[in-house]
């Protein structure tokens, strides 16, 4: 070829489409060779066809024969549109039928944007749906034979299942709908009990009656804005009220319905403040709204990628300015945009009376754009409001950030209850648990490379950690409890490597490891690493330099992807740029009528589509770097946008790690129906699932924890081998029933400097509130500050912790720059999975009225009293801690006094009281 396919990444667009053009001119006047004939025309393996091209019953046949993204390549790639003039009135039904298999499983892959073009493709094929009313009257009306043939059932299924998520996505048509009723009819109608009680007929009959209301599901994440103007909207505690479903469409939808309003009801309390407009003044100076933005477009966005299209303006007034902003006002003003993460929506209105809003999310910023003020977004929706560009806005971030929420919706608007996964035991509640198909009994299994005997498996694990992973390689859904420093990781990492060795002789696919937070995974992959170097890790980028070769972004991309795969990322990427440079001349000529408005409002959905697209094709060539991996990595929220590509592989193994932080719609979305084995590694006696709201207590219980509370079988760790015995004690009965103290915590030396190594500094130093509704206490803080600085002469390992970013932050304004550099001051929630030599903890809340907010919890308290390897240091009031919570606190007061360690200071050893050398 005159044009290299391994540049294709690296041309210029222009450069592309000239030589297009000059190969078809090429191609006209000369036969070319087969390269040419594939890269112009379409696959090799397409037939030629006539002028009509239609595709032939061996053509159909064919396509049936390939893999589904071969399949999908095919027919997207190719010269002849599967939607154009493919169905004639004369059909025989073996093409007519065949048609339909093809669209269905194309449809069925769930290709993100690629799914509502194929749908609305069959939605307009008129002739099709006329046939299949005709189809219909055949089969459910005399004088039909009253049986269903094996061909005969899988049409009809498929009709179904079309006309069904046709419907979900909001794409079918008037005919569409009046082919439901007319199958409905027929059913009501038929009096053959032969077909009537056939299993396929009643689910037919039972799906089309429970068909809901609500189309294209997914846009129901994205606030409304007569959602957001009405004050008595439903609240999360009216959707938790409806009792759990036990089917699986009902179980679905109640999940997807908890998750939008745990999200939507902060943000609609957020707006509700807004035009109440008493604090707004407070949340301008803590930069929660930002009363003076702009939208502008980039000016030359015919040349720019999607990410870097259109900007928010965050200061226009100080334009004329810019010449004379110093050094830190650019700090300031890329410290304020570093705060708004990829992902996050935020809200553009023209007045705090909310008379409209856009939505944008934020996409990836150059640090010199950020040096400006301007930060890079999309925008998603738009209400109530025409020209966007270059007028005054005031713009706010959701309460919550977006990004999981949004993944996760998707995924739950777009499953299919068929062939849920795990159903029995997430669902049904079943607690026997069955053995997991992928693993047969007779497998020749090996631990570094010696023969692995499951009843005494050769690895360095204490009792209850071998018993758990016997129960995890006999049984297809598994959890594992662990507290504090009883090994989960360790014990995970021994797990993966019998796992590795299990996938690569069955051919499971790739093993999947999800966490919660990234350090949590970077910890994972670290440890991992030693034993398999065939890792990638998706998402945000790992903070370790001993793991970064196996991000997904450094894996060199120049792995072999079909040549159609190339063509059709250039096409779509052509059709997004045509798409936006279309809305934004709507935008430019909008004469302010509903017309214009309709229209502007129909090309931003185009382009959304669009984007989508681009996302799926991303995946899919993941799938080719990823295929011949054995391991992959990334956090829930994450998973939840790849499940297309656990699907493409087929992956069988799923580890969940922190899975008791996890929520259980983030467990579900992480799943496919090719899933055989999952296990759950967590403690929910440590931190549960983070939630936008906190009015109703039962989003925050993980599926982790939920099943454990219905009596699923549990693998509970027992000896731990991180705290001092001291330490631990604080957790034994208040926290757990058992643990048991390994000979290592035992042997740790006393720390230097002090004479206890746990202590409690009781004082009743007032708190203060901050108008973000946090908490501080600057007794406490500049104590610990004094502290951390006496024991750092003789110690090393020290982090400050608290349970509020107020304090966090007050904490480290008192540190130099050398000792921010030394010391992490950190927030407890954050900490969770880490460790330290030496913790310092400040409670902060200090008041007579006993208020102290989330420090009532035990779950919170258990996390900050476990972080400690060889000493804890503890400063609060103890007296308002024991008011809030008094059999929490009261049994933590009377362990310390017990150990005679609280008291109104800390037992420093100073210079007159240290021993003198020799004495």
């Amino acid at each position: 070829m005159s044009d290299s396919e391994d540049d294709w990444f690296n041309k210029d667009e222009n450069e592309i489409v000239e030589s297009l053009q000059q190969q078809v001119i090429r191609l006209e006047k000369h036969k070319q060779d087969e390269e040419h004939v594939e890269f112009i025309k379409g696959p090799a393996n397409e037939p030629a066809t006539s002028s009509s091209g239609l595709f032939s019953i061996a053509d159909l046949r064919n396509a049936l024969k390939m893999k589904p993204l071969e399949m999908f390549l095919y027919f997207m790639t190719g010269h002849r549109d599967l939607f154009e003039n493919q169905v004639r009135m004369n059909d025989s039904e073996n093409r007519l039928f065949q048609y339909v298999e093809v669209v269905t499983r194309l449809c069925q892959m769930e290709l993100g944007g690629f799914e509502d073009e194929l749908l609305t493709g069959f939605a307009n094929q008129t002739v099709l749906l006329k046939k299949m009313k005709n189809f219909a009257i055949r089969l459910f009306a005399p004088p039909s034979k009253g049986k269903l043939d094996a061909e005969t059932e899988l049409v009809l299924r498929n009709i179904t299942w079309l006309l069904i998520r046709a419907h979900k996505l909001g794409v079918l048509c008037e005919l569409g709908y009046e082919l439901i009723e007319h199958f409905k009819t027929q059913i009501a109608q038929c009096q053959l009990p032969q077909i009537l009680e056939h299993p396929l007929c009643v689910e037919l009959a039972q799906e089309l009656a429970a068909l809901p209301t609500v189309n294209n599901l997914k846009d129901e994440i994205y606030p409304k804005l007569e959602e957001l103007q009405r004050l008595d909207s439903v609240g999360l505690a009216d959707v938790a009220a409806n009792a759990r479903p036990h089917d699986a469409a009902g179980y679905i939808r109640w999940q997807r319905e908890l998750l939008r309003e745990d999200f939507a009801q902060p943000l609609r309390e957020f707006v509700r403040d807004l035009r109440d407009k008493s604090k707004i003044d407070a949340l301008v100076e803590h930069h929660l709204v930002f009363p003076e933005t702009q939208l502008i477009l980039n000016p030359e966005f015919a040349d720019m990628e999607r990410n870097l299209l259109v900007f928010v303006d965050l200061c226009p007034q100080s334009r004329s300015k810019e010449a004379q902003s110093s050094k830190k006002d650019e700090h300031l003003r890329i410290k304020c945009l570093q705060t708004f993460k990829n992902g996050a929506l935020l809200c553009f209105t023209t007045s705090y009376d909310f008379d409209n809003v856009i939505l944008a999310t934020v996409g990836y910023t150059t640090v010199n754009m950020m040096k400006e003020g301007y930060l890079s977004v999309q925008i998603v929706k738009q209400f109530n409001i025409g020209k966007i560009y270059g007028i005054p806005l005031i713009m706010f971030e959701t309460p919550v950030f977006f990004e999981p929420y949004l993944r996760v919706h998707n995924y739950l608007s777009t499953c299919s209850a068929d062939n849920f996964p795990m159903r029995r035991y997430i669902i049904d509640g079943c607690i026997e648990v069955a053995k997991p198909a992928c693993i047969d009994a007779r497998l020749n299994l090996k631990y570094n490379n010696q023969p692995f005997n499951l009843e005494n498996p050769p690895m360095n694990l204490n009792a209850a950690q071998k018993e758990a992973l016997r129960n995890v390689i006999r049984h297809e859904f598994s959890l594992i409890q662990g507290p504090p420093g009883t090994g989960k990781t360790h014990l995970t990492v021994e797990l993966l490597k019998v796992l590795l060795e299990i996938a690569a002789v069955t051919r499971a696919g790739p093993i999947i490891v999800l966490t919660y937070t990234n350090d949590s995974l970077d910890k994972f992959l670290l440890k991992a690493s030693k034993h398999t170097q065939s890792i990638i890790r998706f998402g945000s980028q790992s903070r370790l330099p001993e793991i970064a070769e196996y991000n997904v972004r450094a894996l060199d991309e120049d792995t072999a992807v079909p040549k159609t795969l190339k063509r059709l990322w250039w096409t779509t990427k052509c059709e997004y740029k045509e798409k936006f440079e279309r809305l934004q001349a709507l935008y430019a000529n909008f004469d302010g009528s509903q017309e214009s408005y309709e229209e502007i409002q129909k090309a931003q959905k185009d382009l959304h589509l669009e984007t989508e697209k681009k996302n799926t094709l991303n995946i899919i060539f993941q799938y080719y770097l990823a295929r011949d991996k054995a391991l992959l990595a990334m956090t829930t929220s994450c998973g939840a946008r790849l499940n297309y590509l656990f699907r493409l592989l087929k992956s069988k193994f799923f580890i969940f790690e922190e899975a008791a932080e996890t929520a259980e719609t983030h467990v579900l979305a992480c799943l496919t129906p090719y899933t055989e084995h999952v296990v759950l590694v967590g403690d929910h006696k440590q931190l549960q699932p983070y939630t936008g709201s906190h009015t109703h207590p039962g989003l925050q219980i993980s599926l982790f924890e939920r099943l454990i509370n219905k009596g699923f079988p549990v693998s509970a760790l027992n000896v731990q081998y991180r705290m001092r015995p001291c330490i631990a004690q604080l957790l034994v009965p208040t926290f757990y029933d058992e643990l048991i103290n390994d000979a290592s915590v035992e042997a740790y030396d006393d720390v230097k400097g002090i004479t206890a190594n746990m202590y409690f500094v009781n004082h009743n130093e007032p708190e203060e509130q901050l108008t973000d509704m946090s908490f501080l206490n600057k007794h406490e803080a500049v104590t610990l500050v004094n502290l951390t600085r006496t024991l750092a002469r003789k110690s090393s390992n020290i982090v400050i912790l608290s349970p509020y970013n107020a304090q966090v932050e007050y904490i480290k304004a008192l540190l130099t720059k050398k000792e921010r550099n030394m010391w992490l001051v950190a927030t407890v929630d954050s900490y969770q999975g880490l460790e330290a030599n030496i913790v310092l903890l400040s409670l902060v809340r200090s008041n007579p009225a006993g208020k102290i907010g989330f420090l009532r919890l035990p779950n919170r308290i258990c996390v900050a009293l476990s972080r400690a390897r060889w000493a804890l240091y503890m400063i609060g009031n103890m007296e308002t801690l024991q008011r809030g919570n008094p059999e929490l606190w009261g049994a933590i007061d009377r362990k310390l006094k017990a150990e005679n360690a609280i008291g109104e200071q800390f037992p420093l050893i100073t210079e007159s009281t240290e021993p003198k050398k020799g004495k």
